[in-house]
């Protein structure tokens, strides 16, 4: 179980000695640093993923500026909506192995019902949760309240609590307007948070286990992601990078955050590493292998990058989105890549991969950026300079 390998190589994991990088380039080291300054943030690792396997990983900064601790390779970091596609691989996993179909109704799966109150006899299903057309709307008066800022730690409420609070008719958080659109499923993209919070719920009474437990038996360990966490509360470390608010004018100052929680969770809140998660993007880019071992299969892989509902959003696959960085100027400048961005209070991270070149980035930050360098940089910047030094 991970709970024993954490003790048994906690100590030497977590030491700041300890160099994860199998590639080293002092001069990528300059530039990511220079770039981080400019860009006014408190702390930053980001690495890329080369054609052969090969990885380099670059740690900057400070991971909680109260206190001095620098960031190092082994940081763990919050990446906000960059969980989401770890999420969706647990969706394609349950379809790979025959337990879920992507175009039943969910609620094959679920203990209660839920449709869109607008259009009652159309199916929500787990493609259109994937690729955020189930008509699900993100209500920020309910989930912004719950986020556990002020107190930290995990939220107290269930997923199940949740979901059923949110989406059926006599719980505490449904509204019928706020909560769904107007338009059918399948037929209006609009990106859902709570969408792929129903995606969690999904996998737990598929598996007939809690989230977090099927995310590290069924996902997390055949791909060795040995440092990745949906919970503050397993986690045993304190080499986890502290959130971070930026002042957006001089007379405010810097604000160290809480390490939070919220009980949406399985659409942000994984807490990892550059190394983990290139891991998890290799899967891809080895056509669903891990090794020499087929852990998903080709075409399944294959379905994740592809456009699913071209009709109603050109660049929307699962999860994964052609248009992510929403910028013209940008894709003036690199490729239209799959891609996803993550953003929550004191957290910004970025993730794009090439399938074809077999080539990737990710960026992970503990304090979003508030001026338009900053941005370009995050969003840009770093991205198209990884991605080509993966091509060498």
């Amino acid at each position: 179980m991970k709970i024993l390998t954490q003790i048994i190589v906690l100590t030497l994991f977590f030491s700041p000695q300890f160099n994860l990088a199998q590639i080293k380039d002092s001069k990528l080291d300059l530039y990511s640093e220079k770039k981080m300054k400019k860009a006014q943030v408190i702390g930053m690792q980001l690495g890329y993923l080369k054609k052969d396997g090969k990885t380099w990983i670059g740690s900057y900064g400070e991971a909680n500026s109260e206190t001095g601790q620098k960031v190092n390779d082994s940081t763990l970091f919050m990446i906000a909506s960059c969980s989401k596609p770890i999420t969706a691989l647990a969706i394609l996993k349950l379809y790979n192995d025959g337990k879920l179909d992507l175009d039943l109704d969910i609620n094959t799966y679920l203990p209660f019902k839920i449709t869109n109150p607008h259009s009652p006899e159309k199916s929500i299903t787990a493609r259109m949760l994937l690729s955020h057309t189930s008509s699900i709307k993100d209500n920020w008066e309910i989930l912004d309240p719950l986020y556990t800022i002020d107190s930290g730690g995990d939220s107290p409420i269930a997923l199940l609590d949740f979901i059923s609070d949110y989406f059926l008719k006599n719980g505490e958080y449904y509204d019928r307007n706020e909560n769904f659109f107007n338009e059918q499923p399948s037929k209006y993209w609009e990106y859902s948070n709570m969408g792929y919070a129903l995606l969690g719920l999904l996998i737990e009474q598929v598996s007939k286990k809690s989230f977090s437990v099927y995310m590290e038996e069924d996902i997390f360990e055949p791909l060795e992601m040995n440092h990745s966490y949906w919970f503050l509360k397993d986690i045993l470390t304190e080499n986890i990078a502290r959130p971070h608010s930026l002042p957006e004018n001089k007379n405010e100052s810097i604000k160290v955050l809480k390490h939070y929680g919220f009980p949406d969770f399985p659409d942000g809140q994984l807490r990892t590493t550059v190394k983990d998660y290139l891991k998890f993007i290799q899967l891809i880019l080895n056509n669903g292998k891990i090794k020499d071992k087929q852990f998903i299969d080709k075409e399944i892989i294959e379905l994740f990058y592809t456009v699913q509902y071209p009709e109603i959003n050109k660049y929307q696959a699962i999860s994964w989105n052609y248009n992510e960085f929403e910028n013209f100027l940008y894709y003036v400048l690199m490729r239209r890549l799959p891609s996803h961005t993550g953003g929550d209070p004191g957290v910004a991270t970025v993730v794009t991969y090439d399938p074809k070149n077999k080539i990737a980035a990710v960026v992970f930050m503990n304090s979003p950026p508030v001026t338009f360098k900053g941005g370009k940089i995050l969003y840009l910047d770093l991205p198209k300079k990884l991605l080509k030094e993966s091509k060498k």
